[in-house]
């Protein structure tokens, strides 16, 4: 439904590092521009509070200029920092010019998950140290205070634990994705390594695998087993004229001797 904002660029494909980056970019983008929009129209024309709808406007231009630049030049680590930075920047402005009432210490738990996923643990980490400093300072001077539960504490709470569930669904999404790639991914080495790549026949390494497992398995059970081993006289001469050696015969399959 929203295949229109999430733009394919065909140097990130889905075995690239960045694939998913650049799905968290737009992602991102998308909560930030829908948020910024409802919130500017909230409280621009229902709190009245038009110093507050200015940030959100704000946050709203600033969004659709990166997913618009984003667009064009898919430069994924500027795009990780610039939508990190205005993240950050404008959820910490807005908590410091309400004092950090209404709620609106929320807002800065949202601040972990878009740094750590955009620029990595260490940025993420003293980002989301500093915020946190800072909503402590507002905590300690609304001390001996009385806290007002309004529409507006109901409104923020509500919107911050949306933006959650969105970041979080969407990361559920990339790891699951990245784990099936992963599990798929083991299942081809594992049988480049149980196979010949010629002949597609299993190898001595699968054969000396499930010999030792017929061993152990004959060792608890008790059960009897019969190994036979054959050996070809001249086979050689057979590869020879038959094997991918022999220029006559270049459609034909080698045969190896294994035994």
């Amino acid at each position: 439904m929203l295949g229109f904002w999430y733009k394919e660029f065909p140097q990130y494909p889905k075995d690239h590092k960045d694939f998913w980056r650049t799905r968290l970019i737009a992602h991102s983008l998308l909560i930030t521009t829908c948020y910024f929009l409802v919130l500017t129209l909230l409280n621009l024309f229902y709190f009245k509070s038009y110093d507050i709808a200015l940030i959100d406007a704000l946050g709203l231009t600033i969004s659709l200029g990166i997913y618009t630049w984003f667009n064009k030049t898919a430069n994924v680590n500027a795009a990780a920092w610039a939508v990190t930075l205005m993240v950050v920047s404008l959820i910490m402005m807005f908590v410091v010019s309400v004092g950090g009432h209404a709620h609106s210490l929320f807002w800065a738990t949202l601040i972990p998950p878009f740094s750590f996923f955009l620029v990595g643990r260490n940025w993420g980490s003293l980002f989301s140290a500093v915020a946190f400093a800072i909503c402590a300072y507002l905590v300690y001077l609304q001390q001996q205070q009385t806290v007002t539960i309004g529409l507006g504490s109901l409104f923020n709470l509500i919107e911050v634990s949306l933006a959650h569930i969105l970041i979080f669904r969407f990361y559920e999404k990339t790891r699951f994705s990245a784990y099936t790639r992963l599990s798929i991914r083991n299942l081809e080495i594992q049988h480049l390594a149980e196979t010949d790549k010629l002949t597609g026949l299993y190898n001595r390494q699968k054969f000396d695998f499930e010999l030792s497992q017929l061993i152990a398995k004959n060792d608890v059970f008790k059960t009897p087993h019969c190994l036979l081993i054959c050996d070809i006289d001249h086979f050689k001469n057979i590869n020879d004229t038959y094997g991918l050696t022999n220029p006559q015969n270049v459609t034909g399959t080698a045969i190896y001797d294994l035994m």
